[in-house]
């Protein structure tokens, strides 16, 4: 499974209030809360753990039908990647699910799948945050259409076979991230 999660920095910067009273305890393990009120850039390395959970929660919400709000219970653990990219795990109860992340200056983005071979066959595609990108990201797929679900996740359907699979949406302010397997995960 796979979820992916991105945070526009110059919307949060503006927008989001994370130094608030009872905030971080809300959202982090007493771990990450220390990370980040040390760290040397706090707002970044905030949205790089938001964006972790909440890519593992997309997948996990795929696995298990279950919408619920536990941000908290989802712990991270970050590792120094390439240039502008993390590494990182997830845990929740009894999966792990692996991350990357890449951060520019103008967002964070992360993906979360069950397997690290997972990542070299997720295709990403950015697109302006507009209510109409599910027809500009369909405009530009001859294959496949993007979809929601009775349950109102997000999938490709396959025009030639009407076989769903698997998908993940994700926008804040300015920018939009579909990603997909390009082995195309069954999400029948």
């Amino acid at each position: 499974m796979i979820g992916n999660d991105l945070v526009d920095l110059e919307l949060a910067a503006v927008d989001s209030n994370w130094q608030r009273k009872g905030y971080l305890e809300k959202i982090c393990t007493a771990a990450e809360q220390k990370l980040i009120l040390t760290a040397a850039a706090p707002a970044d390395l905030i949205w790089l753990i938001w964006t972790m959970k909440e890519a593992a929660y997309k997948a996990e919400n795929r696995l298990s039908g279950r919408r619920f709000y536990a941000p908290a219970d989802f712990i991270t653990s970050v590792y120094p990647g390439a240039a502008n990219g993390f590494s990182g795990q997830v845990c929740y109860r009894d999966r792990v699910f692996f991350t990357r992340t890449t951060v520019d200056n103008r967002m964070i983005h992360s993906i979360a799948c069950l397997e690290t071979s997972a990542f070299s066959h997720i295709q990403t595609r950015y697109l302006s945050n507009t209510p109409g990108y599910a027809g500009e990201f369909n405009a530009r797929q001859e294959d496949y259409r993007l979809e929601k679900n009775k349950s109102g996740i997000p999938v490709l359907a396959c025009r030639e076979n009407g076989r769903y699979y698997a998908a993940s949406v994700s926008h804040h302010g300015a920018y939009l991230a579909v990603i997909y397997s390009g082995s195309l995960l069954s999400a029948d």
